[in-house]
Parts: C-alpha cells; sequence; structure tokens
C-alpha cells in the first residue's frame, strides 16, 4: 500500500475512533452550539478535568477540534465548517446526557426535527378533540 493511502486511512481511523465514545459525543455536540473553554467540559460531562482533557486531546489529534489559548483558558471549538456540517449529518448535535437518567447509558438521542414533528401532531389532535 503506498505510503499516501496508509496515512489518509490512518486519519480516517483516528477521526471515527474519536467518535467511538459517549464523553466525546456529549463535548461535540455542545461545541455544535459554540465555543467553549475546556473549564466549562467538567460540569457538562459530570467527567473531572483530567478525563475531558484526554477526550479533548483525541477530538484535537482526530482533525475535529482546534483550540485557541486566552490567557489562562484555553478554548475550543470545531476545525471547520466541513467537519461541522459532517457531525450534524450524523446526528452528533441532539446527542445530550439524558437529565432524568433513565437510559441505561445516561444518554439520551434524540432528533429534535422528530419531537417537533410529534409536538405539531399532538397540538393538532388536542385542537381537534377540544372542539
Amino acid at each position: 500500500m503506498p505510503i499516501y493511502s496508509y496515512n489518509m486511512l490512518d486519519s480516517k481511523v483516528k477521526f471515527f475512533k474519536a467518535l467511538g465514545d459517549e464523553t466525546r459525543l456529549t463535548i461535540l455536540s455542545y461545541l455544535l452550539e459554540h465555543s467553549y473553554c475546556a473549564c466549562d467540559f467538567s460540569s457538562l460531562t459530570k467527567k473531572d478535568q483530567t478525563t475531558v482533557s484526554k477526550h479533548l486531546k483525541v477530538l484535537v489529534e482526530a482533525g475535529i477540534l482546534k483550540y485557541e489559548k486566552q490567557g489562562r483558558n484555553i478554548i475550543y471549538s470545531i476545525k471547520n465548517r466541513e467537519i461541522e456540517c459532517l457531525l450534524i449529518y450524523l446526528g452528533i448535535r441532539d446527542v445530550k446526557p439524558c437529565c432524568d437518567g433513565q437510559q441505561a447509558s445516561g444518554f439520551c438521542y434524540s432528533i429534535k426535527a422528530d419531537n417537533r414533528i410529534n409536538n405539531a401532531v399532538n397540538e393538532r389532535t388536542e385542537d381537534r378533540t377540544d372542539n
């Protein structure tokens, strides 16, 4: 296998492995909203700062995130628009920790568009029963 092909394959493997962890998916879902300081992720993920730092490093090395130092803080964001679009397409924006903790994994995987459609259907049904 040519070296170029091996390097390209290696970078894709890193990319998809980086997506294979619930904590990293949660971090990405928040970063799809806006940039965050590294210090914010401990409370968002309910993980200690050392664990969060390791996850952020994996995401940076996979080419998914970029960071910028601002004084004592490190601000993380999605590396570029192309990756942002891909993550949204994969449904990662809608991955958030469950607030009720009823899921076995502790995470809810919901699609907001489906929720909006269901809410609209329910509202129409309620309107019809009220009349």
